[in-house]
């Protein structure tokens, strides 16, 4: 008996387009945040080892040699990469400096500049996923710490008294001033050899070190001092967007001092004791205003690569994570703002003049303020929480419940057991794929929001040229009569197995390209409600649930109970309009990553259809819309000759 098989061999082309989805993710390399933790230790920790010239610990003194030749041979083992050169320079002067036994001053300015450089030219940053628990941390503090440190943190615990050197006066504020809470985190983590200073990594959680880092960075913080940065923060024009979180995390107080003055350096003594108050909406809108800002730096400079990087992590990274929120509360609001993003992007990709891009930032930027504006408060309201939960999830749902329900439909019509089962298999293969892929980006890298696009748009197109070939396949059958009598009875058979793990493949696919996205959504969302509102949240997701369940079930009944030759010709129509929406949200997710390029029209986008104002989307739309309709119509022609 010939067997009719959608792809060739069996799962060939089910595990060939799966690893090409899975691995489409770029690789991440190390961060080399120990070379923090050096030039911190030495900008910190020098004036105990040299005063005025004068060599007063030569314990101290050989450490500090010892760590600034690890510096400068850490940064020779860096990748190379443009500002390497100055970094090792820097390095290389921190190190004579050290020999020549220079004044404190000097080599606190070096430690700094090294600092800042390693920042700008590695992005060494790391941050917390969540507000740090300081309640947690100082229950911490005292089991973990407090024997050496000392119970209120000023270096005289009783088992430190023997350590040399001695251990750290968080109190103090000349140390204080020079330590960044990306260098006390490493200093957790990895401890400080030949001190008493242990290693916490293999011992605590990466929340709980994070936490420690906050605790002890805010010790020198006094209650004057958060009360003025945290009138400053909340008062003081561009304080929110200057404070980003990468700020409060990689940079030490005195160069917050220095850049931006005495008010931004109270500030950040505040974010160091309250945390909380930078894991909300203005983390992200934070993060679009210096990523734009460091566009249209970078676009002025001549580098038009990095512009254009810089503005799509702008719309990625911050201002797409609060788009529902925004969306819940000024649809308008947030559709003008996206348009000033893309019209950013556009400048830049066109290579218009620099003050054109500068205008056009301007006006990004101008957006975000009114986003502020829009969802400034506490917190967003239960109503605007529920919709935005709600249509996070059935939006995201609705397309992959389409797609899934078509196949079940198919299969169960057709008694196909075994179809069904590997339809099965798939979305709950991609239920687990989507959140081992959440795990990762929470706990071992660090998904940009490049590589989340990538992603998508490799799923996207993927997905939207199976859909079409199988909605054409449908079509092309749904008249013949000896095919829709021979697959009532024997569709089990008649499918080979390469159907069958086609089948498998569009399931997992339509799911798993929607799971991931939409848990970044949530975790956005999270961070925008208080505890007054987060059980609307939760009613927003079952409301959603219950909406999609509706939609699976009456589709399930109105398709079980159309004649098999209709049910054919609704579903390959299903198929191909969803096939072309996906291939213009696929398109759209590779412009965004940079895959692509894009050339925009003044048409307004409707994302329900999948249209994005982009040349390349919409051509690439419009030819899958005429293909379709010439082979819709070929195969009407056939089968009403009796082909």
């Amino acid at each position: 008996m010939r067997r009719f098989s959608l792809a060739g061999p069996s799962g060939r082309l089910f595990s060939a387009l799966m690893v090409l989805v899975l691995f489409s993710l770029p690789a991440f390399a190390a961060n080399q945040t120990a070379l923090v933790q050096l030039v911190e230790y030495v900008g910190a920790d020098y004036i105990n080892a040299v005063v005025d010239g004068e060599v007063v610990s030569p314990e101290e003194y050989a450490e500090m040699e010892e760590f600034t030749a690890l510096l400068a041979d850490g940064v020779a083992g860096l990748p190379a990469a443009d500002g390497k050169a100055d970094l090792q320079s820097q390095a290389d002067a921190l190190q004579q400096a050290v020999q020549d036994k220079a004044g404190e001053p000097r080599i606190k300015e070096l430690a700094q500049s090294i600092r800042a450089t390693l920042v700008t030219v590695y992005g060494i940053p790391v941050s917390p996923k969540s507000a740090p628990d300081l309640a947690r941390a100082a229950e911490l503090y005292q089991s973990q710490c407090a024997a050496c440190h000392g119970k209120e943190g000023h270096g005289d615990g009783p088992a430190g008294a023997a350590l040399e050197p001695a251990p750290t006066d968080f109190t103090e504020v000349a140390r204080y001033d020079g330590r960044s809470l990306l260098g006390l985190h490493t200093t957790i983590t990895q401890g400080v050899e030949g001190t008493g200073m242990a290693a916490y990594g293999d011992t605590l959680s990466e929340a709980d070190r994070w936490a420690l880092a906050f605790y002890v960075g805010a010790k020198a913080v006094t209650p004057s001092m958060a009360e003025d940065g945290e009138q400053a923060f909340n008062t003081v024009p561009g304080m929110k967007a200057s404070l980003t979180l990468d700020t409060l995390v990689a940079q030490a107080p005195e160069d917050v001092r220095k850049e931006q003055g005495p008010q931004a350096y109270a500030a950040l003594g505040y974010l160091r004791s309250e945390p909380s108050a930078l894991f909300n909406k203005n983390r992200f809108i934070a993060l679009s205003h210096d990523k734009l800002a460091e566009a249209e730096s970078a676009y002025r400079a001549g580098d038009r690569d990095a512009a254009k990087a810089a503005a799509l992590s702008a719309y990625l990274d911050g201002f797409e994570m609060i788009e529902q929120q925004l969306a819940a509360v000024d649809g308008e609001l947030m559709r003008r703002a996206e348009a000033r993003f893309m019209a950013v992007r556009e400048a830049i990709d066109r290579q218009r003049d620099v003050a054109e891009v500068s205008d056009k930032v301007a006006a990004a930027q101008a957006g975000l303020y009114e986003a502020s504006e829009a969802l400034s408060g506490d917190g967003l309201s239960p109503a605007a929480t529920l919709s935005a939960s709600f249509f996070i999830l059935f939006r995201e749902g609705l397309e992959a419940l389409l797609v899934v329900a078509a196949l079940l439909t198919f299969t169960r019509k057709a008694n196909a057991t075994r179809a069904s089962r590997h339809i099965h298999f798939g979305w709950v293969a991609a239920l687990i794929a989507g959140g081992l892929t959440w795990y990762a980006a929470n706990t071992l890298i660090t998904f940009s929001g490049a590589s989340r696009e990538m992603t998508e748009g490799v799923a996207g197109v993927l997905a939207a040229l199976i859909l079409f070939y199988v909605g054409f396949w449908m079509h092309s059958n749904s008249n013949s009569e000896k095919w829709l009598g021979y697959i009532r009875n024997k569709v089990d058979s008649a499918l080979g197995s390469g159907t069958v793990w086609v089948l498998t493949f569009v399931s997992f696919i339509s799911v798993y390209r929607e799971i991931f996205e939409t848990i970044l959504f949530y975790q956005a969302l999270w961070s925008q409600v208080t505890p007054a509102t987060q059980p609307y949240l939760f009613y927003g997701i079952g409301a959603a649930v219950a909406a999609l369940a509706v939609v699976c079930f009456l589709f399930f009944r109105i398709g079980m109970k159309l004649p098999l030759s209709l049910f054919f010709r609704v579903t390959s129509l299903v198929l191909l309009v969803l096939s072309v929406v996906l291939l213009g949200r696929g398109i759209a997710a590779l412009q965004e990553a940079g895959v692509i390029s894009a050339f925009y029209l003044g048409v307004p986008t409707i994302e329900w259809l999948g249209l994005f104002p982009t040349v390349q989307g919409v051509v690439a739309q419009a030819i899958a819309v005429v293909l379709g309709v010439v082979l819709w119509l070929r195969g009407s022609q056939s089968q009403a000759k009796g082909v």
